[in-house]
């Protein structure tokens, strides 16, 4: 018997369920503990001796009030059967104090599933730590001075209750679900945009062939705000940009009490390009990293509103070749992306900048140091910073705050 399935949302890996379930043989002691979680509403008889053959075709021609809602576990311990999602599934069991696998010798498909049965708490962590690793463009605003949010899990059900009445109709959503938690001085978010949708499963056997196709509500799609309490920096990621200002607004209604918090123009811009145009604008990084200018677009001031492309393995020295380097400084620029290397990281991570608050990278990796050097090149304005001048010495650690950034580029 296989089993695959061949219907999924957009951005969701296929779920090989053969693959998954097979890991539990040997194991099924965890298969018979996640079904009888479930108070009988799965309707299977015999759990105690449930081995994979028969919960495969207990997926196939099983009834029950709850195996919908089973069969949805399953896809979602599935989610976080990758790398990352074995490390955030490690992580929260950490920050929970709880140890699965005291031997190390689960694999991450009956770990994932173990925890999910167990330590619900855990797996939502890791869910939604891995749900945030996912962010890569966002968009950054600050309000005009720190705020804290002093009940977090009340403040994230008024959030979640105001989204609901937002976008059941605009999106069509069956559910929005809001998840938060907080990492140091971030206050982390995930708005889940769910929909019902049949999840098609085909179980190939001989000499039938069988189809499954369960209603489960999964993720359409998924939206993250991370504020930081100490800053009063908010960095917002969406798919649309006419929702980001709503995510922005009524977060700040429901968990600062204040709806206009970052609608204040004097805080506005936190991106200053035209630094780079500044004769001691230089890019001073760790040892062992380097950095460089590799694309710049800019208008100049003329007529006919010319706008130039700048690609090179490095722009500022293209810049003064060709004698454009004195230009910028009457130009408008609109965007600009450095490459950053690391030691484990030679190929570059690329930083694409744009407007006064759109910021572009992928942040599985390096994201405090990015930031770091953003706000020590001057491009970043932070309250109380000023910019890493060429041969100053570079803050210590205890006075450079590393922003981690999450959000929206839209």
């Amino acid at each position: 018997m296989t089993v695959r399935e061949v219907g999924q949302l957009a951005g969701h890996r296929v779920f090989n369920a053969d693959r998954f379930l097979d890991k539990f043989v040997g194991r099924e002691s965890l298969i018979r503990q996640y079904v009888g979680s479930w108070n009988g509403q799965a309707n299977i008889a015999d759990v105690a001796t449930l081995d994979v053959p028969r919960f495969k075709q207990y997926l196939v021609g099983g009834n029950g009030s709850g195996k919908d809602e089973l069969l949805e576990g399953l896809y979602r311990a599935y989610d976080l059967c990758t790398e990352r999602g074995h490390e955030d599934l490690l992580a929260a069991c950490r920050d929970f104090d709880y140890d699965p696998d005291p031997n190390g010798e689960l694999p991450v498909e009956c770990l994932s599933l173990k925890v999910r049965t167990e330590n619900e708490e855990a797996f939502n962590l890791a869910y939604d730590r891995n749900a945030l690793w996912q962010a890569e463009r966002f968009s950054i605003y600050r309000g005009p001075s720190p705020r804290d949010i002093r009940d977090l899990p009340e403040a994230a059900e008024r959030f979640q209750s105001s989204l609901e009445d937002t976008f059941r109709e605009a999106k069509k959503s069956d559910r929005v679900l809001v998840r938060q938690y907080r990492e140091g001085a971030y206050a982390n978010f995930v708005v889940y945009h769910e929909r019902r949708t049949r999840a098609e499963l085909v179980f190939d056997q001989t000499p039938e062939r069988h189809h499954v196709s369960p209603l489960i509500l999964r993720p359409a799609q998924q939206d993250f705000i991370s504020y930081n309490v100490e800053t009063g920096q908010v960095e917002i990621e969406t798919r649309f940009s006419t929702e980001e200002m709503v995510l922005r607004d009524r977060f700040a209604e429901c968990c600062l009490g204040d709806g206009t918090f970052f609608q204040d123009p004097a805080t506005a811009d936190l991106l200053d390009l035209s630094r780079i145009a500044d004769d001691d604008f230089d890019m001073p990084v760790d040892e062992g990293h380097s950095a460089s200018l590799v694309e710049v677009q800019f208008s100049l001031p003329q007529r006919h509103n010319p706008s130039f492309l700048i690609r090179s393995r490095d722009a500022m020295e293209t810049l003064m070749v060709n004698h454009l380097r004195p230009r910028l400084r009457g130009a408008t620029i609109r965007r600009v992306v450095f490459k950053i290397c690391f030691p484990d990281d030679r190929r570059g991570k690329r930083v694409e900048l744009a407007g006064t608050n759109r910021i572009k990278f992928k942040r599985a990796t390096h994201a405090e140091d990015v930031f770091r050097y953003l706000r020590w090149w001057g491009i970043l304005r932070e309250r109380n910073a000023t910019p890493l001048r060429a041969g100053t010495a570079r803050p210590d650690e205890a006075s450079d705050l590393a922003i981690q950034g999450i959000g929206a580029f839209s």
